[in-house]
């Protein structure tokens, strides 16, 4: 009959070194719980300095000054292999030498204080003879086992108390809590524990089991959110696959859509040619018809005259039809140019969003094997304190549950942490495809709506910025006070959602002017001129951010260093960062961390306004007063110059670039300033997509400081903020 196990529910693999595979041999327990054997926790530290990490857990373990030695053994690992051995011996019915007789026999029985094997005749003399008496309760005999009647506190009866741990011929009689629950003789607490707490060892193990039983309480409490935490991280893995599938099909209904119209117009251009050269045809050869007629009544001295006549007008024809076919070379030429553009759009946003999913997907599995990792702690804590426990052997309890406690303690606060970012990580973005399909965009003559924000209408107040989201939102920033900047948040129709106050760094001498970026729907990047990069939060207001000063210690050029600007690329999560009187870009992960810096054309000295626009970085120059299209290879650290805006040439004025956005469609607007004495202007000009073009001039008020773009239900429209006036007015863009 096969022998029950005090420990039948727990797995095999319980009682397996998990380097070697093996049952385990000489076990050393680590901080975290688990144990490996002697000589496979050897081999890990090997060549290993100060500290290590679990092979199973990954946690950070210190190596003691004797090395190996110095690592715990685990005695109730030893105890339930040693009984597993006897389960093994007694099932089998092995022959072995039995220590009373000395003969080879089947053994029956085993005495804890003898450590070894009985046959049954030895047995039977150990329960009747008086000189064992001391032995009598220490007997495991096979009918025990064959019974079903040990538990793990019969178990621990049977077993020996330790040896005082100095003088080992000694019997320990209590527990030196001084020293981490060790065993003591009486002899000690006269000698080497004199004035240490001495406690007997029931009641010291009885203290451990409850506040033990108080930690798995909290853990079992606990354990839900570990695997509530692995579900969210679940749904969020199938909320980015989703919004990536969803995002692909809608860009690839909106690129045939554009491809469908490109087509239509290449093949209407084609159609105009045939047209007009069968018209011009026609009306040729009615023209040689009249000219035949003519000189038919013509008389033959003249013929040479009309043949002269008949030879221009063919000429002048093929003239015409090669000045036509060229023309509309031209367009289909600029069709195409524009349908090679749309398709590596296309391409860009597919790998970009590709890196996106891939990016959250491993953000997603970090938190999902951490969640892993505290499982694992937790089943393998529930199972030794279950065992522990279930024992009922003070002294085991008394050495391993201090252990267990203080391996627990820190599992419990990492399973308390919460994880806001899990909602947030299947944010990916979608930024429509650009319309390249429209010729031309008409800026409405005049103001549509006038928004006004209250709170820039107050003395001090500067606003110095304004973006807009995906989502709809209006965000303005600027300075409001010397030593505080503000966010405000609008919606469409120009009701105040939020309005924060930010306070300056400390001892900056510089304005707290803030400049703001959309970075994702519901997120903006913002710097301050106090040299403070952060990402707000539209919903909550909360605004972490990151000291940039340290980047510029490098720098020895000039004496005061700040930023000015800011823009995104919310493809790849970038946030780009122009600064003063350097010449360099910085540029950061939406994280915050630091990615490279770019060093911009010897031109380019002071970035005003900055612009990421279809893969170029459009920038409006304050000492040139000129404004420029630089390259923006992640693979260089050095920016080439493009091209140069052409200037406005207005009221004979010297215009200077003071801001830049673009629309949908590629179309770029720039605002320019002109202000001499108690002259001021402001002028808006339109560009063509490729920036070589300036194809419309608008007057606008006096105070203008930034615009932007926003969709709304009606279409696009042009916003143009005022500096101190607090007002946002808003101008149609109408495609043609």
């Amino acid at each position: 009959m096969a022998c029950p196990s005090p420990w039948k529910d727990i797995a095999d693999t319980f009682f397996e070194c998990s380097i070697c595979l093996e049952l385990f041999k000489e076990p050393k327990q680590l901080p975290c719980l688990h144990r490996f054997c002697k000589q496979c926790l050897e081999t890990i530290i090997e060549g290993q300095v100060g500290t290590f990490q679990c092979a199973l857990c990954k946690d950070v373990c210190k190596i003691p000054n004797n090395r190996i030695d110095g690592f715990k053994t685990d005695f109730h690992m030893k105890s339930m292999l040693q009984f597993i051995q006897l389960q093994k011996t007694f099932e089998n019915k092995e022959e072995r030498e039995c220590i009373s007789c000395e003969k080879k026999l089947k053994v029956t029985a085993y005495c804890f204080i003898c450590k070894w094997f009985l046959c049954d005749q030895c047995y039977q003399y150990h329960l009747t003879n008086k000189m064992f008496v001391k032995h009598q309760k220490h007997l495991l005999a096979l009918n025990d086992l064959e019974g079903k009647s040990l538990t793990q506190e019969k178990l621990a009866s049977l077993m020996e108390a330790p040896r005082c741990h100095i003088h080992p011929e000694h019997k320990a009689k209590l527990c030196c809590c001084t020293c981490g629950n060790l065993p003591v003789c009486v002899t000690c607490t006269y000698d080497e524990h004199k004035g240490h707490e001495l406690r007997d060892v029931r009641k010291v193990a009885n203290d451990e089991r409850e506040h033990l039983k108080e930690i798995l309480e909290e853990l079992v409490k606990r354990k839900d959110t570990v695997f509530n935490i692995a579900d969210k991280i679940n749904r969020v893995n199938n909320d980015v696959l989703s919004i990536v599938a969803e995002t692909k099909a809608k860009w690839k209904s909106q690129y045939e859509d554009q491809t469908r119209k490109l087509q239509k117009k290449k093949e209407k251009e084609k159609r105009e040619f045939n047209r007009f050269k069968t018209v011009l045809e026609e009306s040729t050869r009615n023209k040689m018809k009249e000219l035949e007629t003519e000189m038919e009544e013509k008389i033959r001295k003249i013929r040479d005259e009309y043949d002269r006549m008949i030879k221009i007008k063919i000429r002048e024809s093929k003239e015409k039809e090669d000045t036509k076919r060229k023309e509309i070379e031209n367009r289909e030429l600029k069709i195409d140019e524009t349908m090679h553009r749309l398709d590596a759009v296309m391409n860009e946003r597919n790998k970009t969003i590709d890196e996106q999913q891939q990016r959250k997907l491993k953000e997603t599995q970090n938190l999902s094997n951490l969640c892993s990792q505290w499982v694992n702690k937790f089943e393998n804590l529930s199972t030794i304190s279950s065992s522990v426990l279930e024992s009922h052997n003070h002294w085991t309890d008394a050495q391993c549950i201090p252990d267990i406690r203080a391996a627990s303690e820190p599992l419990v606060e990492d399973i308390m942490k919460d994880f806001p970012e899990i909602e947030t990580l299947s944010d990916i973005t979608m930024d429509d495809l650009p319309i390249l399909c429209i010729d031309r965009v008409n800026i409405s003559d005049n103001v549509q709506s006038v928004v006004d924000i209250d709170v820039i209408k107050a003395d001090g107040v500067c606003l110095t910025s304004i973006t807009s989201t995906g989502s709809g939102n209006i965000i303005v920033s600027g300075g409001l006070s010397l030593d505080h900047s503000f966010i405000t948040i609008i919606n469409r129709q120009g009701r105040q959602i939020r309005h924060d106050k930010i306070d300056k760094v400390k001892g900056s001498p510089l304005n707290p002017y803030r400049y703001c970026a959309a970075l994702s729907r519901d997120k903006i990047a913002s710097v301050c001129q106090s040299n403070q990069v952060g990402v707000y939060n539209i919903h909550d207001g909360s605004l972490t951010q990151n000291n940039i000063t340290p980047l510029f210690d490098d720098i020895k050029t000039v004496d005061v260093k700040y930023a000015t600007c800011i823009t995104t690329d919310t493809i790849r999560g970038h946030i780009i960062v122009g600064t003063q009187n350097t010449g360099l870009l910085f540029i950061f992960d939406e994280e915050l961390n630091f990615i490279r810096t770019l060093k911009l054309p010897e031109v380019i000295k002071w970035p005003r306004d900055i612009l990421y626009h279809e893969g170029v970085l459009l920038i409006c120059e304050s000492e040139s007063r000129c404004a420029y299209a630089v390259t923006m290879d992640t693979s260089k650290t050095e920016a080439e110059l493009l091209y140069e805006f052409p200037r406005p040439d207005i009221d004979g004025l010297f215009w200077f670039p003071s801001n830049i956005c673009a629309d949908r469609a590629g179309f770029v607007y720039i605002l320019w300033l002109y202000n001499q004495y108690s002259n001021s202007k402001c002028i808006i000009t339109q560009y063509s997509q490729d920036g070589q073009q300036l194809l419309t001039t608008k007057r606008t008020g006096r105070g203008v400081r930034c615009m932007t773009t926003l969709m709304t239900e009606e279409g696009e429209k042009l916003l143009v903020a005022t500096k101190q006036l607090g007002k946002i007015f808003s101008y149609g863009l109408m495609p043609e």
